[in-house]
C-alpha cells in the first residue's frame, strides 16, 4: 500500500512539473496588471473605449477570485492554468484599449491641429483686413479677444490639453466673425456671382478694347492691391497698388474714403509740381454712371440729400506705405507712378473693380472666416 501511494504522489509530482498546473502565473499577473494601469490611468485614458477598459477589468477580477480559490486547495488539486487564461484576457483587452486609445487621441489631436491651423490662418487674414481697411474700435476687442483664445488654443496643445485645445479654436473663430461684424457682410460681395460676372465683363471689355485698339489700358484690383498695365490686350507692368482706405466698401459719396468701381479714362496728366502726390493722373469721376447710381441712392435714402458725389479721383504717387490710406484715389510708389506716367496719355481707359473672386484680401478671408468657397476663375 505504501508503495502504492509513493507511487501515486510521485506520477501527481510529476505531473505538477510538466503542466505547471500548480504554478502561480506571478509574471502573466504583473504583465496583466501594468497593461491595466497604462490603458486605464496612462496619457490615452480618457480616449480608450470604455467596453474594452470594462473586458479587462472583469477579466483582471475573475483571475484574482480564481487566484484565491486555487490558492486555498490542496497542493494535488490546485490548477492555475484558467487563471493564466483570464490575465492572458485581461491583457489583450487592456491593450486593445490602449491601441483603440491611441488612435482616437491621434485623431482628436488632428483635428485640434488642424482647428488651430484654421483659427491662425483666419487670424492672420483679419489682421490683415485691419490693415488693408477701416474696422470700428469695437470690432478690434473682438480681435484682442480672438488673437488671446489663438494663443491659448496654441498651449493647451503643446500640452495635449486636446479638447480643450479644439474648444479655445473654435471660440477664437467666432471672436473673428464678430470681429468683422458689418465688414463681413460688406465682404460677401467680393465673392458674388453676379458682382463677380459684372467686374469680369468690365475687365474682358477693356482687354478687347486694349487689344482690338492697339493702346494701353489700366485695370485696378482693389482687394489685390494691384494696377495692372495692358498693352494690346496683355498684361505689360503690374504694379503694387494702395487704395481708400474703406477698401471693402462702395464709393456712394463724398467723404466715404471708398475708390469707386467703374470703367473711367485719364483726362488729366499732372506733372511734378501740378499734383501734391509727386505726379497724378486725374480720372473722370463721377462719370454719367457715377451719378445715376448716386441718385438712385439717394433716391432709396440710402444716402442724405444734402450729401455730395465727390471727385477728384486719381492715380498717384507717393504709395509704397503698405496698407489702404487714401481717400478714394489710387496710390503708387513714386518710381512705379514715374514708369506708368510715361506709358499712358490723356483718354486711357482705366477699370477698376473689387476684385476677381480669389486670393485677394476680403475674398480669401471669407473663405477663412465663414467657410464659404471663393468663387473660381473663369
Amino acid at each position: 500500500m505504501a508503495c502504492l501511494l509513493a507511487i501515486l504522489l510521485a506520477l501527481v509530482a510529476a505531473d505538477l512539473r510538466v503542466t505547471g498546473r500548480a504554478r502561480p502565473p506571478v509574471a502573466a499577473r504583473e504583465t496583466a496588471i501594468e497593461a491595466y494601469e497604462e490603458a486605464s490611468r496612462g496619457p490615452v485614458a480618457r480616449w480608450a473605449p470604455p467596453e474594452a477598459l470594462q473586458a479587462a477589468d472583469g477579466a483582471l477580477r475573475a483571475a484574482f477570485l480564481e487566484w484565491s480559490r486555487q490558492e486555498s486547495r490542496l497542493l494535488p488539486r490546485r490548477d492555475f492554468r484558467p487563471v493564466a487564461g483570464l490575465l492572458a484576457a485581461a491583457s489583450a483587452s487592456a491593450g486593445e484599449a490602449l491601441r483603440l486609445g491611441e488612435v482616437r487621441r491621434t485623431e482628436a489631436r488632428g483635428w485640434a491641429q488642424e482647428a488651430v491651423s484654421e483659427a491662425r490662418a483666419a487670424e492672420t487674414h483679419v489682421v490683415a483686413l485691419l490693415a488693408a481697411t477701416a474696422v470700428p474700435g469695437g470690432q478690434r476687442a473682438h480681435l484682442q479677444r480672438a488673437r488671446l483664445l489663438v494663443r491659448e488654443a496654441e498651449a493647451l496643445l503643446r500640452v495635449d490639453e486636446i479638447e480643450a485645445c479644439r474648444e479655445r479654436a473654435e471660440l477664437a473663430r467666432v471672436e473673428l466673425g464678430e470681429a468683422l461684424g458689418p465688414s463681413l457682410e460688406a465682404a460677401e460681395r467680393f465673392t458674388s456671382r453676379e458682382q463677380l460676372a459684372t467686374w469680369r465683363r468690365w475687365v474682358d471689355e477693356t482687354r478687347a478694347f486694349s487689344r482690338s485698339a492697339g493702346q494701353p489700358a489700366i485695370v485696378v484690383l482693389k482687394e489685390k492691391n494691384r494696377l495692372v498695365l495692358l498693352e494690346r490686350g496683355e498684361p505689360a507692368r503690374t504694379y503694387d497698388a494702395e487704395v481708400g482706405q474703406n477698401a471693402i466698401g462702395v464709393k456712394q459719396r463724398q467723404g466715404d474714403r471708398a475708390t469707386p468701381e467703374g470703367r473711367y479714362r485719364i483726362v488729366k496728366k499732372k506733372d511734378r509740381g501740378q499734383s501734391r502726390y509727386h505726379r497724378a493722373l486725374l480720372l473722370d469721376y463721377p462719370n454719367a454712371a457715377d451719378r445715376a447710381r448716386f441718385a438712385a441712392a439717394q433716391r432709396r435714402g440710402e444716402i442724405p440729400r444734402g450729401a455730395g458725389i465727390g471727385g477728384l479721383i486719381e492715380i498717384h504717387g507717393e504709395g509704397g506705405r503698405g496698407q489702404n490710406w487714401t481717400e478714394g484715389c489710387v496710390a503708387l510708389s513714386n518710381a512705379d507712378m514715374d514708369d506708368l506716367y510715361r506709358r499712358v496719355g490723356v483718354g486711357t481707359r482705366v477699370t477698376i473693380v473689387g476684385g476677381d473672386g480669389r486670393d485677394g484680401a476680403f475674398s480669401d478671408l471669407l473663405a477663412r472666416v465663414s467657410g464659404s468657397p471663393g468663387e473660381e476663375k473663369p
